[in-house]
């Protein structure tokens, strides 16, 4: 009989411990910041192996970021369920959701400062945290468009990613201090919806 091959012979995470895993991983992250997580700390405090750690995760950023993205959506936190039936009110509640956890900032407070000064970890925060939200935002522009509320042909809409996130990223990595929904709604009302708005000029 052939043998087996050892990939499919390793026991899949339950989501349980999956979760329970990337949990240990952010109260870490929020201890001792995200240069001082190594793989071996969470195994410790998880009691599983290394091995079991890069199984599921390969390194140690998709890790955290994957905690990240877990511990954002604990309570049900989901960019792809808002939907108010209106532009304003789609983008407000953007806005909130990219502040909405308290937890969730104090503890990855460190991530963003480390994101500056590492391509790899960049590239698994664009594919884990920022991909999605800019899938969620587009389907969000095309409803806006489809109620008459926006131009397709906009080209803020293509800009918009980087107008939401540029100033919640900057606070943190500039200021020290995570963006607030103060911050966020300002520039939803004060920027963002201007600009979507704006009547094109004539020649």
């Amino acid at each position: 009989m052939a043998e087996v091959p050892a990939a499919s012979r390793r026991r899949k995470l339950t989501a349980e411990r999956e979760r329970e895993l990337l949990l240990v991983t952010a109260e870490l992250v929020g201890e001792v910041g995200y240069e001082q997580v190594t793989m071996a700390a969470v195994a410790q405090r998880a009691r599983c192996s290394t091995a079991t750690l890069y199984r599921q995760w390969e390194s140690k950023p998709r890790l955290v970021i994957s905690a990240w993205k877990a511990l954002t959506m604990e309570d049900g936190n989901d960019l792809s369920s808002i939907d108010t039936g209106s532009l304003r009110g789609d983008l407000m509640d953007v806005a909130r959701y990219l502040v909405a956890d308290d937890l969730v900032k104090d503890t990855f407070t460190s991530v963003p400062a480390a994101i500056v000064q590492d391509a790899g970890l960049m590239e698994i925060v664009r594919e884990i945290l920022i991909h999605p939200i800019q899938r969620d935002l587009a389907q969000l522009f095309d409803r806006a468009v489809a109620r008459g509320e926006i131009e397709a042909g906009n080209p803020v809409i293509d800009l918009a990613d980087q107008i939401l996130l540029g100033p919640w990223l900057a606070q943190t990595i500039l200021h020290g201090t995570p963006a607030t929904q103060k911050l966020m709604e300002t520039v939803v009302e004060l920027v963002l919806l201007p600009a979507l708005t704006a009547q094109p000029a004539t020649v």
